[in-house]
């Protein structure tokens, strides 16, 4: 089928240019009916092969080829000077025939001629245009049905990707979540229930309590992080303006910090300019989730080295502004991906090298929605394997901005999965040589203790590649290997499938906090005898390990 522009290029060069006419131009009327659009010239307007000079467009109504798309009539104007409608394009010509391209009734668009002579066209001239534009209207109004309808199936996909897209992120943002949280939760109700069953030296308690203070540190934040992201989807975001006294707003945010600091060996350091504001009023809420998100990501992506926060004031051209500036020595982040550090649920950093940082992805994103929500700005510079400065500039806001209903908050639900019940007796357990790989020193502690406490023998791999190694070592010791997914160097995916490969045919528990029907299909057909996901019960964990050994000595005989 011929498109649209092919038939228009045929008129103006063949049908008009080819018989000795030195000007023309074919219009249509635009998708929205409201111009006139040059589609195709032949003369001073055409100097390159299907290329228009400047071209233009036309109300439908303006100028004498307006006014024929609006009334459907012919003009022949046999000299513009003496008629105000006439609109200069490219060059002055004083004769001008503009004729209607019909369909039905319907104007598709105008076929319009100029010529430097006044009285150039003569009738036989009007019945040739009027011919062409008839032969034409039929074969143009096809092809541009046939545009409109490549123009909505383009439409129709690029919104069909975009629901995909939105769908894929909503997805990863569900198994992303569900990780990060089954993560910390395993720490947190393993221990508990160890302290409920009141086991351990005073020393391990104490640690263990305070893997349980720090993991759920690390889920509130995460949680409120979500929560806010829903608020700011939703366009629930409010503002509550009051007066902050500076210093004592400061102590109380660097002391919630502080400790997540000290646990990694940081040093944090808070420097306050001596100019720096003494009262500010702004949205106390929204400067306390500013810089926590700031001061936990900087915490979280430095290894070793400081955390800086640094206050100061400064003034634009309309209000005073408050200086927020946080500076890490942490792993920086890649000059290709900077462009993605606000972008909801992404993590920039290698999640290849640094499989142990967690997160949803929500944090800068979080911080920007509120430093806009505040009117402020917000910069990030970074160098890979240095570290990273975020400076934020919030504006003194001196009037309430308005507010719309406050988000309404959800306590989360978590699915904890259905619950397991085994009869096997954890007698299996006693003298079993078991290899856990688990790149989470508190979860690895935690299966530790829970299997060595029923007698077997338990020895950790901080990657699979590790895990790997003991078994090869000696791979008719090792009676069975519980192993997480996401790990560094080699993941728990390629550790089942090497072991099946060399011949090792001891069970192997995929222990993850992937949660997801296809995680579970893809762990067993990597090789897995079962999948378990994250957080587990101390007290039946065992059990569920204890049968997998009981089956393996009963096949065994």
């Amino acid at each position: 089928m011929t498109s649209v522009d092919d038939i228009c290029w045929n008129i103006a060069k063949t049908a008009i240019g080819d018989l000795g006419f030195v000007d023309c131009v074919v219009y249509l009327i635009s998708a929205d009916g409201e111009q006139l659009i040059q589609r195709a010239t032949h003369g001073d307007k055409n100097p390159v092969e299907r290329e228009i000079l400047d071209p233009i467009s036309i109300p439908i109504g303006a100028g004498i080829v307006g006014t024929v798309a609006k009334t459907g009539t012919l003009e022949l104007i046999n000299d513009t000077r003496a008629d105000e409608r006439y609109i200069l394009d490219d060059s002055f010509r004083c004769s001008e025939l503009a004729v209607p391209i019909l369909h039905e009734g319907r104007v598709v668009g105008v076929l319009d001629s100029e010529h430097p002579d006044p009285h150039f066209f003569s009738d036989e001239d009007v019945k040739l245009f009027m011919t062409i534009a008839a032969l034409a209207s039929t074969r143009l109004d096809t092809a541009l049905a046939l545009e409109r309808l490549e123009r909505q199936a383009v439409e129709l996909d690029t919104a069909r990707r975009a629901a995909e897209s939105a769908s894929n992120a909503k997805s990863r943002f569900i198994a992303s979540v569900s990780h990060d949280m089954r993560t910390p939760l395993t720490a947190i109700m393993g221990y508990a229930q160890l302290l409920m069953d009141d086991v351990g030296s005073e020393r391990q308690r104490n640690e263990w309590q305070q893997a349980i203070v720090s993991n759920s540190e690390y889920m509130t934040g995460m949680v409120g992080n979500v929560l806010d992201m829903a608020a700011i989807e939703s366009g629930r975001l409010s503002l509550s303006l009051e007066q902050i006294d500076v210093t004592a707003w400061l102590a109380n945010v660097t002391s919630l910090v502080g400790d997540r600091a000290s646990r990694k060996g940081l040093e944090l350091e808070v420097i306050a300019d001596s100019n720096a504001p003494k009262i500010w009023i702004s949205d106390r809420s929204k400067l306390n989730e500013i810089v926590m998100n700031l001061l936990t990501n900087a915490i979280k992506y430095t290894l070793k080295g400081r955390v800086t926060l640094h206050i100061a004031d400064a003034v634009d051209k309309t209000a005073p502004l408050f200086v927020l500036r946080v500076t890490d020595t942490g792993i920086g982040i890649a000059k290709d991906v900077l462009d993605r550090v606000y972008e909801p649920f992404t993590r920039v950093h290698d999640e290849q090298q640094f499989a142990a940082i967690e997160g949803a992805g929500l944090g800068l994103s979080v911080v920007k929605s509120f430093v806009d929500a505040l009117q402020g700005q917000i910069t990030l510079t970074s160098t890979l394997g240095v570290g990273t400065t975020v400076e934020v500039q919030i504006p003194m806001i001196a009037e309430a901005l308005g507010t719309a209903q406050p988000a309404l908050l959800r306590t989360p639900h978590i699915n904890r999965g259905p619950a397991v019940t085994h009869s096997t007796p954890v007698a299996a357990l006693s003298g079993a040589t078991i290899v856990v790989c688990e790149d989470s020193d508190t979860v690895a502690s935690l299966i530790k203790i829970v299997l060595e406490r029923e007698g077997a023998t338990v020895h950790t791999a901080s990657n699979g590649q590790e895990g790997v190694a003991l078994i090869e070592s000696a791979p008719a010791a090792v009676d069975l290997l519980v192993t997480d997914i996401q790990m560094p160097v080699m993941n728990g995916h390629e550790v089942s499938r090497h072991l099946r490969k060399i011949g090792w045919r001891g069970p192997i528990v995929a222990l993850t906090a992937f949660a997801a029907v296809e995680d579970e299909r893809r762990c067993l057909e990597a090789g897995c005898t079962d999948y378990l996901t994250k957080p587990i019960d101390v007290n039946v964990f065992p059990t569920v390990i204890a049968q997998h050994l009981t089956t393996k000595r009963d096949h065994s005989v």
